[in-house]
């Protein structure tokens, strides 16, 4: 995404911000990959950490733009409803799988792990629309099919995917952190 309009800014604060944003989607992609068996830790770790820097993203623009609370106001566009979708999906996906009574609302782990696999969907979903219909860094269509081709190999290519190490967060984090620094230094020192 930092080289689909590489010229295109919207100031230092905004690109800030949707880097963040960019992150976390990267981060719950990550989240799809599956991971070596009997690992949980680094998934859930790594899952909240997305958690906390999508909150970031969200409340880094209301608190630093009035007019971006105008957008979740009834009436508001419909990619900042699916953003805000999304940030609850996944604050529900971390709620439910961390209750410690989480064995009486599904006696089964296969169940539980249906329905966190649904949700998770339902957020990836919610998530990738905000970003393609919101119309900001991916205007032409080639440009939004790649995030969606990414995506669905994520989500979908589990059966193909070979069991992959489980991600680091620090290493998330760090190569996360360059992404953020090139987004924003494409867009506010290069023009």
């Amino acid at each position: 995404m930092a080289l689909a309009d590489p010229w295109r800014s919207g100031g230092l604060f905004w690109d800030f911000g949707n880097a963040l944003g960019f992150l976390a989607l990267a981060g719950l992609l990550f989240q799809m990959i599956p991971g070596p068996r009997g690992t949980p830790r680094p998934h859930e770790l790594l899952g909240y950490w997305v958690l906390a820097i999508a909150c970031l993203h969200a409340f880094w623009f209301l608190a630093g733009d009035a007019v971006a609370r105008f957008y979740l106001l009834p009436g508001g566009p419909l990619h900042m409803w699916l953003g805000l979708a999304g940030l609850l999906l996944l604050a529900g996906l971390s709620i439910l799988a961390r209750m410690p009574d989480r064995r009486r609302l599904h006696p089964s782990y296969r169940g539980f792990r249906r329905l966190h696999r649904h949700l998770a969907l339902a957020c990836l979903a919610a998530t990738l629309l905000h970003v393609l219909l919101s119309g900001f860094y991916l205007p032409l269509w080639w440009q939004a099919a790649a995030p969606v081709a990414i995506a669905l190999a994520c989500a979908f290519g589990r059966r193909i995917w070979p069991r992959a190490s489980a991600v680091p967060v620090a290493a998330w984090l760090g190569a996360g952190g360059g992404a953020v620094a090139v987004f924003v230094l494409m867009r506010e020192v290069m023009p």
